[in-house]
């Protein structure tokens, strides 16, 4: 220990003594670990964002829609196609919640963007949404103030809407929201209730919104367009029973043939984990590789750089053997070198790669997650490529004849 202790304590010396040197020696180690760790962190991030949205959503959730939006980014041909099918309708979603014993709850919802103002105030692109009365079971909306939609409200098209937290701010800045009448599509909405603030996420204002009666939306809105349907079950195990249910149900109504092939998507919240863990595994991989030719490049730097200390300090070694030092002392110090150098090099890397990611989070959408195996994996790395590319120089020196090293000039 006292022997690793002391050749730790010469290499750092030997780093202080040359440090522009040792500075660009690691340039590829910090660069490396640095990006390691920034994309690393910004996957993790982006894997929490998604899972967080899922459970949000909940997993006994499936929907209906008319086009598959995730087949324009594997299956272009299918997405072109599933543009021509029938708008999914609110009869649809009637009869579902009719003939599917076990959808529990049922959601249809249609959407826009328009300026809602009272008086001389206003807010720009408010996403405006119409639901059915089961929509905050469908999702996190807990009321601040007010109430939810309820089903007088779809049934006889009351023109209702609860609004997002940061338009009730803007627009009823010192006065009660509940009551007031909002303007937005040519037409006044009583506001009935406001749902409680949200966080942002991905640069994505979650408190930018309003929800209608969906009968009221397609009245005011335009009546010719498909709906997106969530189904809720009373628990996961029921799911593929209900969405089979509901396949044959909608091939009943729309008159497939058995050949035919479905003209309506159905999806789970599952569909789009798997496709996120398949593009955020393609990242690292494409990452691995790239990282890893960094590290080679790097550990062969680091080789050569060993090699040239060897020489520079070969009277230094035969002055160490003829006092007494065994070749596996000289062997020790020069690896305790280069994984000392590479460590350094990879706790900068570390340092800078979650500053990256930092700053990246803190510019752009994009969120970042700090998972302590990252670094580990990075340390561990670091020193795997200290020992590799350090074991030939300390070979060489420890296989240097004392009384030669002693005439090296």
């Amino acid at each position: 220990m006292r022997k690793t202790f002391e050749a730790i304590l010469i290499a750092l010396s030997a780093l202080w003594a040359n440090k522009l040197r040792s500075f660009l020696t690691l340039l590829c180690v910090i660069v490396s670990i640095m990006a390691i760790i920034a994309v690393v962190s910004i996957v993790d991030g982006m894997n929490t964002y998604v899972e967080e949205e899922v459970i949000t959503q909940g997993t006994d959730v499936y929907t209906l829609e008319r086009v598959n939006g995730l087949s324009a980014l594997t299956n272009f041909d299918l997405f072109l196609k599933s543009l021509r099918y029938p708008n999914v309708t609110l009869d649809d979603a009637d009869a579902i919640a009719t003939e599917i014993s076990q959808a529990r709850y049922v959601d249809a919802a249609a959407g826009t963007s328009r300026r809602v103002s009272y008086r001389e105030r206003y807010v720009d692109q408010v996403s405006i949404q119409g639901r059915l009365s089961d929509y905050p079971i469908m999702g996190d909306w807990p009321i601040d103030q007010g109430r939810h939609l309820v089903p007088i409200d779809v049934t006889q098209r009351r023109a209702v809407a609860v609004i997002g937290w940061d338009v009730a701010e803007t627009l009823f800045p010192n006065e009660d929201p509940i009551g007031q009448r909002v303007r937005f599509g040519g037409r006044h909405y009583e506001v009935v209730g406001v749902v409680e603030e949200k966080s942002t996420i991905l640069g994505n204002n979650q408190n930018v919104y309003a929800f209608i009666p969906v009968t009221s939306f397609m009245k005011h809105f335009g009546s010719r367009r498909s709906l997106t349907i969530s189904i809720k079950t009373d628990d996961i195990d029921a799911v593929p029973t209900a969405m089979e249910e509901t396949r044959a149900l909608l091939r009943l109504r729309r008159k497939l043939r058995p050949g035919d092939d479905d003209n309506f998507h159905l999806a789970t919240s599952a569909a789009l984990m798997n496709l996120w863990k398949n593009i955020s595994q393609s990242i690292f991989s494409a990452l691995i590789g790239l990282v890893s030719i960094t590290l080679v490049i790097g550990g062969i730097i680091i080789m050569n750089i060993m090699l040239v200390a060897v020489t520079e300090r070969t009277r230094e070694i035969g002055v160490r053997k003829t006092l007494g030092a065994q070749r596996r002392d000289i062997l020790l110090q020069f690896l305790v070198e280069s994984t000392t150098l590479t460590a350094i090099g990879g706790l900068v890397g570390i340092a800078v790669g979650f500053f990256a990611a930092y700053m990246i989070a803190s510019f752009t959408p994009l969120p970042y997650a700090v998972k302590g195996w990252s670094i580990a994996v990075a340390l561990i790395i670091v020193l795997i490529v200290g020992l590799f590319f350090g074991i030939y120089p300390a070979s060489q020196a420890s296989k240097l004849d004392p009384v030669e090293a002693l005439r090296h000039e």
